[in-house]
């Protein structure tokens, strides 16, 4: 009886691994997230970095103005 019910019970499991399986991501799709990951990464890079160097610039320009008008 044990028998037939360990079948079944593997048929069962089998029947999810194997309807689970197509779903899964293959190597290459992960080579291709991965690198459109990089992609995008260096592009915000350099747009936080242009931002932060912007900023930067014009808050010395907003004092600079600040101190010579007002200061002294």
């Amino acid at each position: 009886m044990t028998v037939d019910l360990t079948a079944i019970e593997i048929e069962r499991r089998l029947t999810a691994i194997e309807t689970t399986l197509p779903t899964l991501a293959t190597k290459a799709d992960l080579e291709a997230m991965r690198a459109e990951w990089k992609s995008d990464l260096h592009s915000l890079t350099r747009w936080m970095v242009v931002t932060v160097i912007g900023s930067v610039a014009a808050a010395g320009t907003i004092t600079g103005l600040i101190v010579r008008f007002v200061g002294s």
